[in-house]
């Protein structure tokens, strides 16, 4: 049998310790959960049951919303990336981060623990965005392991976009310039199909939202949740295989972050 080396087992329980203070001050502080749910829920409401109808072309509103949810659910899991930053920058600046930095812990303890406590405490917004949705008239008409394939993509969104949150949140340390940048952060995620298809919009902007991480993201879960809608012979390959499209983006953002935010976390900056 053998005995697993110092490095693992600091790695592991700095994770755990870490993962247990983030989850500690959102069970102190539930409204930070409930900001995280307010945006999405708003556009829910506005584009679900204010423009609606005249989105749907004066169809069913119901079946407009239940196209929009697994949309909206993409919403909540894209606006962690801000809560993350936020939360990165802010333990900069209140110097936890330099306190952390000086105990024994492995440098991928402190990033590894915030990105699974923002992915864990992110996945009960989903769940409850989920309910919203629900009640708004969405079904779910998909075999047990599509749904599950879904979930699961869902998940790992948030957690790639946990990791890219705390590269962005150690990266800019000015905490105005990271308040002035989540709009920019929110315009990225809208320019996508989360609220209208590709289809409808110009061919340019067209373009560029399909090649949107976030766009092959949407169409996945709407394909696997059976809400999916007929794809245009000329879109793009994200559009025309979004499940590998999403996955493929997914597994990218994750080799791209995890390295970058570690070796932040390890140097004395």
């Amino acid at each position: 049998m053998t005995t697993p080396t110092r490095s693992a087992v600091s790695a592991f329980t700095g994770t755990r310790i870490l993962f247990m203070r983030i989850v500690a001050v959102y069970r102190h502080a539930p409204a930070l959960a409930a900001v995280t749910l307010a945006a999405p829920l708003g556009m829910m409401l506005l584009f679900g049951f204010v423009f609606g109808g005249a989105l749907s072309g004066g169809a069913d509103g119901a079946a407009y919303r239940s196209y929009l949810t697994p949309g909206v659910l993409v919403l909540v899991a894209s606006m962690g990336l801000v809560v993350t930053a936020s939360t990165v920058n802010a333990d900069l600046h209140s110097g936890l981060t330099d306190r952390l930095r000086a105990l024994p812990i492995h440098p991928v303890a402190m990033p590894a623990g915030l990105a699974l406590a923002e992915t864990v405490t992110g996945a009960v917004a989903l769940a409850a965005m989920a309910g919203v949705g629900y009640l708004s008239g969405w079904r779910i008409d998909a075999s047990a392991t599509d749904v599950a394939l879904a979930i699961v993509l869902l998940v790992a969104f948030r957690w790639a976009l946990a990791w890219l949150g705390i590269v962005l949140g150690s990266a800019i340390r000015d905490e105005q310039m990271l308040q002035q940048l989540a709009p920019l952060i929110f315009g990225t995620i809208m320019l996508s199909n989360v609220f209208v298809p590709t289809e409808t919009m110009p061919s340019v902007v067209a373009t560029v939202a399909e090649w949107n991480p976030v766009s092959a993201v949407v169409a996945a879960l709407r394909e696997l949740f059976g809400s999916g809608t007929s794809v245009a012979p000329d879109a793009s390959w994200p559009m025309q295989h979004p499940v590998a499209a999403a996955f493929g983006w997914t597994a990218v953002l994750i080799a791209v972050a995890i390295p970058i935010a570690v070796r932040r976390y390890s140097s004395s900056q």
